[in-house]
């Protein structure tokens, strides 16, 4: 996400306020300092509204302290100006402040209409609290996602990584190179399926060639 909603009065919002009394125009400008990097990781592949600086990097590219930072963030986090999940500060009240004007991505356009379609539901309630929730659950739905499409992708193995398999399980009749340049050749495919586990067809591979073999040696015994 290129740019974010900033209201022209926002100073004036009376959370910003309270962080403005106990910590100036240094407090205030961490404020939109973070909001401007939870916003900009934003995409249509990538909604979770997490801050993932540190507070050392946060300092680093602010100037201000390491403590002074962590100090801020609580008292952001305790005017409910942020939210804290196992440390895990995001800020899900951008979600209903997303325009479409904001991107010209279709993906991303979808979200936003997806975002701001379920915070208005139920108009007898108190949107932010609604959008609040709601955003939560389903970035939390996304996150669980991401998380087990990414350990269950599939990695293609290097030659040096099939020659320590073959080490480690004392497979004799795989030729490393080979094997890699053979379902390199067809995408990393077996058959119709793309293959899920080079470890177990690295294994049918010398079960295979290792018959195949024996029943060539076999054939040229008995002539």
């Amino acid at each position: 996400m290129k740019w974010v909603k900033h209201d022209t009065d926002a100073h004036r919002d009376a959370k910003l306020r309270k962080l403005m009394l106990d910590y100036g125009m240094e407090g205030y400008g961490l404020y939109w300092y973070c909001i401007e990097l939870i916003a900009g990781d934003v995409s249509a592949d990538k909604y979770t509204f997490e801050l993932e600086h540190d507070a050392q990097i946060i300092s680093h590219d602010t100037g201000i302290s390491i403590t002074k930072v962590n100090e801020i963030m609580a008292r952001m986090v305790d005017l409910q100006l942020f939210e804290s999940d196992l440390g895990v500060i995001t800020c899900l009240k951008i979600a209903k402040r997303l325009d479409s004007s904001m991107t010209s991505n279709p993906d991303m356009r979808k979200l936003i209409s997806r975002l701001r379609d379920f915070g208005e539901e139920d108009s007898t309630k108190s949107h932010d609290p609604i959008m609040m929730e709601s955003c939560k659950n389903r970035l939390d739905k996304n996150r669980i996602e991401k998380k087990g499409a990414k350990s269950s992708r599939f990695v293609p193995p290097s030659v040096e990584e099939v020659e320590e398999k073959c080490k480690a399980n004392g497979y004799l009749f795989v030729d490393p190179e080979r094997f890699v340049n053979f379902y390199a050749s067809k995408d990393w495919y077996v058959g119709k399926n793309k293959m899920v586990s080079w470890p177990h067809a690295l294994g049918n591979w010398n079960a295979s060639e290792k018959k195949r073999q024996r029943g060539k040696a076999n054939s040229e015994y008995m002539v």
